[in-house]
């Protein structure tokens, strides 16, 4: 009788232990979002009041493309290695490669295909803008290690990372505007934004992909997420299916 009670109250004490955790991790992650949500308000309206419309023109135009291929690295892999129960390094380590792999094309695609955004829009001056500001697809391939936090519950580190990641680009962005670099001013706050937040991520996760890649992993990842597969998997699985 008495193992019969030590093992229930074990089981309860773990039970509240798991909920203690849910709970703590839901607190970093809402204040994380409600702290950089605040300051990015605050940052717009004032750059607003320095920046001219046509600087915001610009960016939005460059945006459009940016956020379509965001999608492409932001969905996919990492969730299906999320929901997975047996994960481990060869998973993360393989995905991480592949997806920094697909950043890169990425990025040498709207590195050339810049003149001709430049030249649909009648704009010569967004070349640079373009190039500049594609760079946050590379950071985002450096930023898959956000997987393993998210799958490890570790959402204390995104609260540091992304509000030091809006802190600094805030204030880089505000003294550049006030200093007259105009659209330039828009490109370091969302570069900086992302390369900060990556930084920080990597300085306070332990966790390093390993030198191992698996390609039968990452088709089984894909597999894994086929019943509720989105649209914007549709070139992981051409990729994957061709190898």
């Amino acid at each position: 009788m008495c193992w019969i009670r030590y093992g229930r109250s074990l089981r309860q004490n773990e039970m509240k232990k798991d909920k203690n955790i849910i709970l703590d991790n839901f607190i970093w992650r809402f204040a994380e979002r409600c702290g950089a949500q605040l300051v990015t308000a605050v940052v717009t309206l004032l750059l607003a009041r320095i920046l001219m419309p046509e600087d915001y023109g610009r960016t939005a135009l460059v945006a459009v493309f940016i956020n379509i291929l965001q999608v492409f690295i932001d969905s996919g892999l990492g969730t299906a290695l999320i929901q997975k129960k047996d994960a481990d390094d060869l998973d993360f380590s393989s995905v991480f490669y592949f997806n920094f792999a697909v950043c890169l094309v990425l990025y040498a695609g709207m590195f050339i295909a810049a003149p001709y955004i430049a030249a649909f829009y009648k704009d010569p001056s967004l070349t640079p803008v373009v190039r500049v500001a594609s760079l946050t697809l590379v950071f985002s391939g450096v930023k898959g290690i956000q997987a393993y936090v998210s799958r490890n519950m570790l959402f204390k580190r995104f609260f540091f990372a992304t509000l030091g990641g809006t802190l600094f680009s805030a204030f880089l962005g505000l003294g550049m505007a006030y200093a007259g670099f105009g659209v330039w001013a828009l490109v370091a706050q969302q570069l900086s934004n992302t390369a900060i937040d990556t930084l920080i991520l990597w300085l306070t996760v332990h966790w390093r992909p390993k030198a191992v890649f698996s390609w039968q992993r990452l088709k089984g990842l894909l597999s894994y997420g086929d019943c509720w597969l989105p649209p914007c998997w549709i070139p992981y699985t051409i990729i994957c299916a061709a190898l």
